[in-house]
């Protein structure tokens, strides 16, 4: 079940990427995600509500970590997105899944297994494929481009191991999630007045289901973290690419490449054998 959770979260995130690119063409960044950070907050907050659930959690000191490493991690993220390709952006943000899988080893004392290190590496390989073996002349992106979209990503598996933690510390996914938008919109609100710009009802469309999309994505995502260790899901969220590929053919009319079907293969098979591997070794269990 939690990797359905994360193949949910990968394409929900897709559709919130095919929004922000959307909205990104009239709006900064910042208020891309202080739009977002607004909604989630709100609608968390009525779930957390409804439920009677205490939105505070317990486990502070490893919520504010999740919320402002995350926070952080979200807007370097989607400033690459603006300053790189769409395909360099991409690949550099998927070397997330190592750094999870490492923080994963450092924090929660995770076994990096021989298994999931050759399931990240041909994960990205895979990746590599479908974006059409993109930086291959990294020296003419920016340094600092190429800084901050290292850094998103670095950021991003710390962030998603600190979910993992705070699962792992039985907290509420909702209060998990709360966090998220905690820290986002008021650190957002600090770069906000010189970069607000009026947006037309199209745009507060797009703005909309970004948060909307990215709501489902958190619960989905925080669910599949609380299910499964953190190296595994980080590698089937792999899935979020070739998903945003089809969803460029549909929506932007591109055109399917060789390639494409190449690395969604390589994508599949790797997922595919790790979760073979992982009924084989329950079923294992519970014979001996």
């Amino acid at each position: 079940m939690g990797y359905i959770f994360i193949v949910l979260s990968a394409l929900s995130y897709c559709i919130m990427s095919i929004f922000v690119k959307l909205a990104g063409e009239q709006l900064a960044t910042i208020q891309i995600v202080f739009v977002r950070g607004v909604i989630t907050l709100l609608v968390t907050y009525l779930i957390l509500l409804k439920k009677g659930i205490k939105p505070l959690g317990k486990n502070r000191d490893v919520l504010m970590i999740r919320g402002l490493v995350g926070s952080i991690a979200l807007f370097l993220v989607y400033e690459s997105l603006q300053r790189l390709s769409l395909s360099e952006a991409t690949v550099i943000q998927y070397l997330y899944p190592i750094f999870t899988a490492l923080f994963a080893g450092l924090i929660l004392s995770e076994h990096i297994s021989k298994k999931i290190f050759f399931s990240i590496i041909f994960g990205l390989i895979g990746v590599y494929v479908i974006l059409d073996f993109p930086i291959l002349n990294i020296g003419d992106a920016p340094r600092m481009d190429i800084i901050i979209s290292l850094s998103g990503a670095i950021l991003t598996g710390l962030s998603y191991v600190m979910v993992k933690k705070a699962s792992n510390l039985k907290e509420s996914p909702y209060v998990i999630m709360f966090y998220f938008p905690l820290f986002t919109v008021p650190l957002s609100m600090l770069f906000l007045n010189d970069n607000w710009v009026m947006p037309s009802t199209l745009i507060w469309v797009y703005l909309i289901m970004v948060g909307i999309s990215s709501q489902f994505g958190q619960i989905f995502l925080t669910y599949g973290y609380e299910l499964l260790p953190a190296s595994k899901a980080a590698i089937t969220s792999y899935l979020q690419v070739p998903f945003s590929v089809i969803a460029g053919i549909i929506i932007f009319k591109d055109v399917i490449t060789p390639n494409f079907i190449f690395g969604t293969t390589i994508i599949l098979f790797t997922i595919l054998m790790m979760i073979k591997r992982d009924k084989v070794n329950n079923l294992e269990k519970k014979l001996f």
